[in-house]
């Protein structure tokens, strides 16, 4: 079997996979490289989602039916809910590759802004010796952290605030009970928890059920000392109602990997708001593990291509 690669995600481990497996990986560097490779004809496709727009999903559409699968190399596939794929074409994505990493991220985030870790380094760029951050200081022993979305990116960020002495409560679609959750609420009872939630976390996928979940009506649920982290999607708040929620103090900090549109306007207020902290989606890097993860997941649904097998993570056909 022909795959095309088009990443630069663990793309030259992919290939060597692939060579490996007794198939023919084709790497593009670019679109052009892209637009020729299948215009030859593959069997498959490897990218990130990022690179999907409406010409290459167009590619993709003349390269059927000998092309089959498109396995994305990212959890995300919202630019291809935006421009379309083209009917009975497979699409998997890269399932809990990226999980354990965006998971520390978060908890990076929760613990950097109860520490008061941004505000210790001003201080120390001022050469000031000031331990005032004390009495404003938090822990998550003891916390309550409401998780919007419970996939491997909740489970595995539950693993690691579980030690820390945490509670959990997972919201999610069908409020199923689960044994890293101390309590599971249906999203459409998200209400009924937020007065108690001292961290409101989003890690669920964008969709129009999702987007602009995070608004002035959630947010003015939240207690003052309540903190805010996306590693979701950026829509998934509403950017302007988090602004005036850090700027009058409803809420106490903020942490978001993602933001809406990205990269985020060097203009944007967003930037200038108190107790914010903003990383540019990033959540997902660090570690060497991902790329085996990756190669994994690809050559685990090559294979299952080739024998007729259910693919690993569909998200087109949708499966619910």
């Amino acid at each position: 079997m022909r795959i095309a690669i088009w990443t630069p995600n663990a793309r030259d481990l992919i290939a060597d996979r692939v060579a490996a497996a007794g198939h023919e990986p084709a790497v593009a560097l670019n679109g052009e490289d892209f637009a020729r490779i299948l215009a030859e004809g593959v069997d498959m496709v490897a990218m990130i989602s990022q690179f999907w727009s409406p010409k290459v999903r167009d590619l993709a559409a003349a390269a059927m039916p000998r092309l089959k699968l498109v396995q994305l190399l990212t959890a995300g596939f919202d630019p291809l809910d935006a421009h379309g794929v083209p009917a009975g074409l497979m699409v998997a994505n890269a399932g809990g590759s990226y999980s354990p990493t965006v998971a520390e991220h978060a908890v990076a985030m929760m613990l950097a802004l109860l520490r008061r870790l941004p505000q210790a380094g001003i201080a120390q760029a001022h050469q000031n010796w000031d331990r005032g951050i004390l009495r404003e200081m938090g822990s998550l022993e003891g916390r309550t952290v409401t998780m919007l979305g419970f996939g491997s990116i909740g489970e595995e960020t539950a693993k690691r605030l579980k030690p820390f002495g945490a509670r959990i409560i997972a919201v999610t679609r069908s409020a199923r009970p689960h044994d890293l959750a101390d309590e599971a609420v249906r999203i459409d009872d998200l209400a009924t928890v937020l007065p108690r939630s001292d961290v409101l976390y989003a890690c669920l996928p964008l969709g129009d059920a999702t987007r602009g979940l995070i608004g002035r009506q959630v947010l003015a649920a939240l207690p003052r000392h309540a903190l805010v982290i996306n590693v979701a999607r950026g829509p998934v708040i509403d950017q302007t109602a988090l602004l005036e929620a850090l700027l009058s103090g409803s809420i106490a900090g903020a942490g978001i990997d993602v933001a809406d549109p990205e990269p985020l306007p060097a203009d944007a207020p967003l930037w200038r708001a108190p107790n914010l902290i903003i990383t540019p989606h990033v959540a997902g890097g660090g570690s060497g593990a991902i790329d085996e993860r990756l190669a994994a997941v690809t050559m685990t649904n090559l294979a299952r291509l080739q024998a007729g097998e259910v693919i690993l993570h569909p998200v087109q056909p949708r499966v619910e």
